[in-house]
């Protein structure tokens, strides 16, 4: 017999899943830090010595793990995983058994998640764990609450629908009712022919796959998938969202967050929108765009730490350990991060506490850079007036697309694939670095959200990336802001399906970017997978068959459609931005790198967008970033650095002959100052002649 308090609560987290995102009590903010922490994560108490001797500010402890042997050597502490594994993160001996059996019969009773959130009595008890184990841990040294490492309703965003168990079919048919309203609407959206909403059962993936996917246009229906995952990812945000709660409680003031986030995918629950508001700390893995989308949707105020690993030779790129150390922690001062966690005692140190390479590298660069990340810890990013639009249901609908080839094996599309195969994930790292290239920071805002932002806020320029799922409500919202004086930027496959992955005839938007024609066949899709499809040179069109009354024709369509709305201006490029993260640091692709930025550098000064400065010099790369931080002492801050951590190659090249020489051209006159307060120059000016580490980069105070 299942409880009542779990029915109750199954029926709540069904009422909540027909919004993307609901209205979320804000947590506590935690003070900010007083230095920039350097965590050690250990495998025994005994780690604490390593930690201690090599400089380390803090290290990890486990449930249970008595924090003495850190205290007794002056060191922090966080918590990590109060609850264990099991809950918000499987392990592989519990997840592989159940892609295994699902497999192997494709029966969906299979489908069964171990530790289901709708269990009777599951949560409850998850969240009277994380506030006794908190409360026991709490102190002057505890740093932070990790309630999960690399967490997901499935096992890495591995892509299965589960659960489907009882309880979980119970609260979807409530999901149901809440949503479609009767039983008719509920079957004609999930395409099924239940006599009564005590029977109705989603199709599951390989279902829907069969009946859309293999025609020579795109899929037209795929409300059934969009409408469970928006089911699950609800599910498993109330779970977050509740334990957060729980260990704010617990220990008021204490930074509480997750560690090891992936990008969003379409499974596993990672929709950053749904439960990051509810959050005080955040550790993104540097992929998919991750990182500046976590720090842009975390509340104001919420701590963000790093991860920093052993790096393979691959990834070196013929560096040494010791400067791909220092441009990592360089970087990570450019952001105003609060802190970094090295991974682990056994590749910092062998067994005789000695330090291995990776040790004495992470070692000396933390102390080569203390005072300047000391400094910068927990400074807040001064973005542009450019803001990203995030759209959970995009990245469902390009999983789907990206995986139509998989065939039978698409459980088994894991997240290491998607990193180099997700086209939402590409269009999130393209623009980002597309942006930054250009000298601009952009600010990330969930779709689900948009309509009620621009009410509050209007940024300068509004960006569409390979936002192919939009809701009607969120596109009327954009024609409104272009109307008033806004520009809208996309790059292709703007609106095609709506919220719920219904496609539509035409785009949402069309209208508003001067579409008059587009084609929905396959074969004119011309991005799969996150890469272009269209080889040679210059840059290459994402849409065959798109029509505009003003843009460029070209072979196979048009590109760069122009249109004017009232006060406004709409730009669709129809290009495959996707592919700038690679194209950037290519040499063979230059010319279309240089194509692209072009195009979006005109888009953003018509609009007003400057970067803070110019980075001018001999040789120097297109890819210096400008960041602008406001310290916590109040102090402004200009860093510059070469942002190329993914292609170190480049960074050894110009670091072949040292510092180089640069010179720095500020908007308006200004003084500088180095972080020690000590004077650039003789007065205000708008020219500053400096020299660039390319290894370690370059921070100066802004003063009128």
């Amino acid at each position: 017999m299942t409880a009542p308090g779990a029915c109750l609560r199954a029926l709540a987290v069904a009422a909540a899943a027909s919004a993307i995102v609901g209205a979320q009590e804000a947590p506590p903010m935690p003070a900010p830090p007083t230095r920039f922490e350097r965590v050690l994560w250990i495998s025994a108490p005994e780690g604490a010595a390593v930690a201690a001797q090599h400089g380390f500010t803090a290290v990890q402890n486990g449930r249970g793990a008595d924090p003495a042997p850190a205290i007794g050597k002056g060191l922090g502490f966080y918590l990590d995983q109060p609850i264990g594994k099991g809950l918000l993160e499987l392990r592989d001996d519990a997840w592989a058994p159940v892609r295994a059996a699902y497999e192997a019969r494709r029966d969906p009773a299979a489908l069964v998640r171990p530790t289901c959130f709708a269990a009777p009595g599951v949560l409850d008890a998850a969240v009277a764990a994380v506030a006794a184990e908190v409360a026991r841990a709490r102190g002057p040294s505890l740093r932070f609450v990790a309630l999960a490492d690399e967490p997901s309703a499935t096992r890495h965003d591995a892509p299965l629908d589960t659960c489907r168990c009882a309880h979980c079919l119970a609260a979807f048919r409530a999901f149901a009712r809440k949503r479609y309203g009767s039983l008719d609407a509920a079957n004609a959206a999930l395409g099924t022919q239940f006599a009564t909403f005590e029977q109705l059962a989603p199709p599951t993936v390989d279902q829907i796959r069969r009946r859309e996917l293999g025609d020579a246009e795109l899929p037209a229906d795929l409300r059934p998938f969009g409408a469970w995952l928006d089911f699950v990812d609800e599910q498993y945000a109330d779970a977050i969202r509740r334990l957060a709660a729980a260990a704010h409680a617990a220990a008021p003031g204490v930074p509480v967050g997750l560690t090891g986030l992936s990008a969003p995918a379409a499974f596993g629950g990672n929709d950053f929108a749904r439960w990051l508001p509810s959050l005080t700390l955040v550790e993104p893995y540097a992929l998919g765009g991750a990182v500046e989308l976590a720090w842009s949707l975390a509340p104001a105020g919420a701590h963000h730490y790093a991860s920093i690993a052993p790096p393979n030779e691959a990834a070196l790129g013929g560096a040494s350990l010791a400067h791909w150390a220092q441009a990592a922690f360089a970087a990570l001062a450019c952001d105003g991060a609060h802190g970094a966690v090295a991974w682990n005692d056994r590749t910092v140190a062998g067994a005789d506490g000695a330090l291995t390479p990776f040790g004495a590298a992470v070692v000396a660069a933390q102390s080569a850079l203390g005072p300047t990340l000391d400094a910068c810890a927990g400074a807040s990013q001064v973005l542009a007036s450019v803001w990203l639009v995030e759209s959970q249901a995009a990245v469902r609908a390009w999983w789907m697309l990206d995986s139509a080839g998989d065939g039978m094996t698409w459980p088994r599309r894991l997240a290491s694939h998607e990193r180099t195969h997700s086209t939402s994930q590409a269009a999130r790292v393209g623009w980002v670095r597309l942006l930054q290239d250009l000298g601009v920071e952009p600010r990330f805002v969930a779709e689900a959200t948009l309509a009620e932002s621009l009410l509050r806020e209007r940024p300068r320029v509004l960006v569409l990336p390979a936002t192919i799922a939009l809701a009607d409500r969120t596109a009327q919202a954009v024609r409104a802001y272009v109307h008033a004086g806004g520009t809208a930027l996309a790059d292709h496959s703007t609106g095609l399906y709506d919220e719920q992955l219904l496609r539509r005839g035409s785009g949402a938007l069309d209208a508003l970017f001067g579409v008059s024609a587009r084609s929905r066949r396959w074969d004119a899709l011309l991005v799969r997978e996150g890469q272009p499809v269209a080889r040679g040179r210059g840059l290459p069109l994402a849409e065959g068959g798109l029509a505009g009354a003003m843009g460029e024709k070209r072979e196979g369509g048009m590109a760069h459609l122009e249109h004017t709305l009232g006060r406004g201006r709409a730009v669709y490029l129809n290009a495959p931005v996707a592919g700038y993260g690679a194209w950037r640091l290519d040499i063979a692709a230059i010319e279309t790198a240089f194509d692209l930025r072009r195009r979006v550098r005109g888009v953003l000064q018509r609009a007003g967008v400057e970067p803070p400065c110019e980075v001018r010099g001999d040789g120097l790369p297109t890819c210096i970033r400008r960041t602008r931080l406001r310290l916590r002492d109040g102090r402004d801050v200009l860093t510059v650095r070469v942002n190329a951590l993914d292609a170190p190659a480049v960074l050894r090249e110009l670091a072949r002959d040292g510092a180089r020489a640069v010179r720095l051209e500020l908007p308006t006159p200004r003084r500088l100052f180095r972080l020690d307060g000590s004077a650039i120059g003789d007065g205000p000016a708008t020219r500053f002649d400096l020299r660039l580490d390319p290894w370690s980069g370059l921070f100066v105070e802004v003063r009128p």
